[in-house]
């Protein structure tokens, strides 16, 4: 047996709508299938990479401090497009939670209509971290480009 990686995201949603105008107007997702009460959206790496089920108006938006999902990312093919990205997510009025350079990846923070985290991000090129002993531990501003600071 072996483990080749993570191969769709599930997630409860209040409003099928709402939730698509942001994952598939906002970000530029596919949608590609639906069943009653579950859309199926495509970003290029599945047959679906990301599917929502309505629960309905009464859902309670996910806690801050209990277990769960703390937020999943996105991958986005380079800087440029994270950085029009991020202009759609402002220009949409999403809640932009900031911009981080993980030293493995650089990317930022918004979130969905029901209080998801989504990281939006792009993998920096190996060499960059690949002799540092503990990476993940160098997190640090991140400016995109064509951003002032």
């Amino acid at each position: 047996m072996s483990l080749r990686g993570v191969n769709h995201i599930v997630l409860k949603v209040k409003d099928l709508r709402g939730a698509d105008q942001f994952y598939r107007g906002v970000l530029g997702m596919q949608r590609v299938g639906e069943r009653p009460g579950m859309w199926f959206y495509h970003a290029g790496g599945h047959h679906h990479d990301l599917a929502l089920v309505e629960v309905g108006p009464q859902a309670e938006p996910p806690k801050r401090m209990n277990t769960g999902l703390f937020h999943f990312c996105l991958d986005v093919s380079d800087e440029q497009a994270l950085a029009e990205l991020y202009e759609r997510c402002e220009a949409a009025g999403a809640k932009i939670l900031g911009a981080v350079d993980h030293t493995v990846s650089r990317g930022f923070y918004v979130q969905d209509p029901d209080g998801h985290v989504v990281e939006l991000g792009v993998d920096a090129p190996a060499h960059e971290w690949s002799d540092v002993d503990n990476p993940f531990a160098l997190d640090r501003e991140y400016v995109l480009p064509g951003r002032n600071k």
